[in-house]
Formats: C-alpha cells, sequence, structure tokens
C-alpha cells in the first residue's frame, strides 16, 4: 500500500504543525544519544561566545510529490561565534519540539533527534554555521 497525501498531512498536522521546535548545540562527552532527555542535552548545552539556540514555530507545510511526502518549509539555524570571543565549538545538535498554550511553550521531556558531528564543529570568531532543517512526516533533514 502507499500513504496517500491526505494521510500524510493529517500525520504532519498532528505531529509537526503549529508547534514549537528548537536546535540545539552541546558537547558530548559520550553519554548523550538518541535515549537522552532534554534534561540531559541541556545539561550540556554550550554557551556563550554569541551561542543562542534557535527556535520557530513549525508552519503547516505542503506535500512533496516528488518525495512523497508532506514536509514543512527549509528552517535556516544560523550559528554565530561572536566577533569578541573566543569561537564556538560542539559535537552534538538536539532538536525538540514543544507544545503552545496561553503563549507558553511547553517543552518535550525527550528530544526528537540527535545530529552527532564527527569531527566536532570549531568556528572561529566571527564565523557562521547554518543548519537547514526540514521536518517531514517520517524525519527530518539537516544539511549544513
Amino acid at each position: 500500500m502507499t500513504q496517500t497525501p491526505y494521510e500524510a498531512g493529517r500525520m504532519f498536522a498532528n505531529d509537526y504543525a503549529g508547534k514549537r521546535a528548537r536546535l540545539c548545540l552541546a558537547n558530548n562527552a559520550g553519554s548523550l544519544g538518541v535515549n537522552s532527555t532534554t534534561a540531559q542535552c541541556d545539561a550540556a548545552e554550550i554557551s556563550g561566545n554569541g551561542y543562542a539556540r534557535v527556535e520557530w514555530t513549525i508552519p503547516s507545510g505542503a506535500y512533496n510529490s516528488t518525495a512523497e511526502r508532506f514536509e514543512a518549509a527549509v528552517q535556516a539555524a544560523v550559528f554565530t561565534a561572536s566577533s569578541g570571543g573566543t569561537g564556538l565549538a560542539w559535537n552534538f545538535a538536539y532538536l525538540v519540539l514543544g507544545t503552545v498554550s496561553g503563549g507558553v511553550t511547553t517543552w518535550n521531556t525527550g528530544v526528537s533527534y540527535v545530529l552527532v558531528e564527527s569531527p566536532s564543529v570549531a568556528l572561529a570568531p566571527g564565523e557562521p554555521r547554518t543548519y537547514n532543517i526540514t521536518l517531514f512526516t517520517d524525519g527530518f533533514l539537516v544539511t549544513a
């Protein structure tokens, strides 16, 4: 059987559309992975030197007939090391989803997606790194 555009759209609407997402960077000493909680990842999140999480509201999306899936528009997440600092370094990126009620976001207790960077990423002062994120019905795609 082939999944229909209707079903893909229904799944996307239930799982992603209108929810909040945040992409964060961390230094993983080997303890973080696919079973890590949001709290564990947040404890290893990098800080300083211009780092800031990238947060956004996931749009309703559209059916991509070429890929045969429902997907959101590409979200660019740009991280830039402050020009007066010592740069930024990380080896682990993680995406957390959350729901909004009354203007307050409640983040999921588990992370939705992880990306291990090997080798680690190191930005010189003033240097940017962009992750382009596409969420779709059966996963996500990140290009850097």
